[in-house]
């Protein structure tokens, strides 16, 4: 059984006497002073009740942060593994279309570079064909101017010789076709 400050109180006047007892002047100090010591005492059990209570709300709401703490952190490297993951992925795909576009620039160059040689190739072949083909004609029409110049001396000796001088010449008509086929032949 608990006693409290009251029960002191209460019991000191209940007390039986006896002769040769204590001195109740004695006995009623000494119950005072044990009353009010018990008083402080459970005054102070009482603050230190209250003290832990508060302690362990607070441990309780630090706990509670605490686990809170835990579940950001644990999120937040998941977050970022997570991010980091995704980096990752598209790093490799960015990389993979950049290669797959070089490797199509690189075979797009190299199409254009065979066209360019085949369109040189027949380019040349063109040029080696038309500069056969304007020796040819060149070749012609030197043979027709050798072939008119010879016919045109055998009229004149022909001429002179026959005496006919009412023919004049002013350099138009054939002679002239001739005269401007061989500057081009000496160009």
């Amino acid at each position: 059984m608990r006693i409290t400050p009251l029960d002191i109180i209460q019991k000191q006047d209940r007390f039986t006497s006896i002769r040769r007892g204590l001195d109740p002047d004695e006995v009623r100090t000494f119950l005072e002073q044990v009353r009010d010591t018990l008083e402080d005492v459970l005054a102070e059990n009482q603050q230190l009740r209250g003290t832990v209570a508060a302690r362990d709300e607070e441990i309780a709401t630090l706990r509670g942060a605490e686990a809170n703490i835990k579940d950001t952190l644990l999120l937040a490297r998941r977050l970022s593994e997570d991010l980091e993951r995704r980096a990752r992925r598209e790093a490799d795909l960015i990389v993979g279309e950049a290669r797959l576009e070089a490797q199509q620039i690189l075979k797009s160059a190299a199409d254009e570079r065979r066209s360019i040689q085949s369109e040189l190739v027949h380019l040349h072949a063109s040029r080696v064909r038309m500069i056969a083909d304007l020796r040819a004609v060149v070749e012609s029409h030197m043979r027709l101017l050798e072939h008119h110049d010879a016919k045109h001396h055998q009229d004149e000796s022909r001429e002179d010789e026959s005496g006919k001088d009412g023919v004049v010449e002013d350099g138009s008509g054939e002679d002239g076709v001739v005269e401007d086929a061989v500057s081009m032949k000496a160009q």
